[in-house]
């Protein structure tokens, strides 16, 4: 099933796109089109000091990919089996209608971990971007960041009856989620209150952990439990609303 799904992957050009081409083309686009992204930081604390406005978009572009994937790709997969009547057909066989649910977890999962890749590969070596100072910290809040934002999209996937209705949605709630990831102004850069807003929202959260950690500052253990709460919030709704038909 996971190999069906990845061939169904490779035919879709939109799915491509979002997953492995736009999260670096956003940050391509800040990085060579905007002005004053090169310019070093100003006002923004001793933890980002020497630092350039850019730098400060790598971790974003990671929420970006996560995003990108977790909020269009992966509902508008589940909602055309739905509309097209292949999960209820699987249902009524061995092979089970979850599967289908399973193999396309895996397949969003791995695109979008494809696009973060090609993101910061793409920034460290046309941008000069730093590389992260903590590791195991940029990687668990990845983590984190991946299994509350699918979790999301599972609940964008659970009841709406047409492909193209939940793409256009889960486009909607990622463009206005961009906002607070900070695809405009860098969590670090926003006013004090904003941040602050910023840090409780889905993609805000997973934005400044992945800051933090890729820059060296403490656990951020607020954003830590963001996740871990809209990640577990998400997947109980998910499983109570979810219709196969």
């Amino acid at each position: 099933m996971t190999r069906i799904e990845v061939t169904l992957f490779a035919r879709n050009p939109t799915s491509i796109f979002m997953a492995l081409i736009f999260p670096t083309a956003l940050l391509m686009l800040q990085g060579f089109v905007i002005p004053g992204t090169d310019s070093m930081i100003e006002d923004a604390g001793p933890d980002f000091a020497g630092l350039r406005v850019i730098d400060l978009f790598v971790p974003i572009a990671l929420t970006v990919a996560m995003a990108s994937v977790s909020l269009t790709n992966f509902p508008s997969a589940i909602c055309g089996y739905r509309e097209t009547g292949v999960l209820r057909r699987l249902g009524a066989t061995p092979v089970g209608a979850h599967r289908v649910l399973l193999a396309q977890l895996t397949v969003s999962a791995v695109t979008l971990t494809a696009g973060a890749a090609v993101a910061i590969a793409t920034a460290v070596l046309l941008l000069g971007a730093t590389t992260p100072s903590n590791l195991f910290l940029v990687c668990l809040a990845f983590l984190l960041g991946t299994v509350q934002l699918l979790a999301f999209g599972a609940v964008i996937a659970a009841r709406i009856r047409s492909g193209q209705a939940a793409n256009g949605l889960g486009v909607l709630l990622f463009t206005g989620s961009m906002f607070t990831a900070g695809v405009w102004t860098p969590g670090p850069m926003m006013p004090e209150m904003l941040r602050l807003i910023s840090g409780y929202t889905p993609l805000g959260a997973a934005s400044q952990a992945l800051t933090a950690a890729w820059y060296g500052q403490p656990m951020p253990w607020l954003q830590v439990a963001v996740l871990v709460g809209y990640a577990g919030l998400f997947a109980l709704v998910a499983a109570r609303i979810f219709r196969w038909k």
